[in-house]
């Protein structure tokens, strides 16, 4: 008896909000997903008449893409909450592990976590729930039935990449 060939899907999108701009990449492979998030905010203040200076960087502070905290979180049959673990520690309070396992929870598959959102202050819980709404939503839509096609993912600022292993 043969396997089926293992079929990766990646799928990226960018959101702004106010100054913050988030950028997702889910990773959907056989019985689980990857999730990574990360944020890029203005590096320096510019009003909206200013041009900006094409020989200076760029006005926007790019996601390092590092993984700076990640975390795991799966169903079990012994419990309705998922359990979860940290595989890289971000900080004291990251948030990885919480979101991973309401994730895995909410879809009943295993869930890598993996946000880089650099907001400071209280701003940053505005942005890390934003970021978790945004990030449910889009792996909703991920895991739709194939019905929904690429056309109505692409309207919905969805990119599909698909990867599939030659054999």
């Amino acid at each position: 008896m043969t396997n089926p060939p293992t079929q990766v899907q990646v799928f990226q999108a960018t959101e702004t909000h106010d100054v913050h701009t988030l950028h997702f990449q889910i990773t959907r492979m056989q019985d689980s997903l990857f999730a990574w998030v990360g944020e890029s905010s203005p590096s320096s203040q510019q009003s909206h008449d200013d041009i900006p200076d094409p020989s200076s960087s760029s006005n926007q502070s790019a996601p390092t893409g590092k993984l700076d905290g990640l975390s795991v979180a799966m169903p079990t049959r012994y419990d309705r909450s998922a359990v979860s673990t940290v595989l890289l520690p971000q900080s004291a309070d990251d948030p990885n592990e919480r979101i991973a396992k309401r994730l895995a929870t909410k879809h009943g598959i295993q869930v890598f976590v993996a946000m880089e959102v650099n907001s400071t202050g209280g701003e940053s819980d505005v942005v890390l729930r934003l970021a978790e709404r945004r990030l449910a939503a889009l792996i909703k839509d991920v895991l739709a039935p194939p019905t929904t096609s690429a056309v109505d993912r692409v309207t919905k600022g969805v990119e599909e990449i698909s990867l599939v292993p030659d054999h």
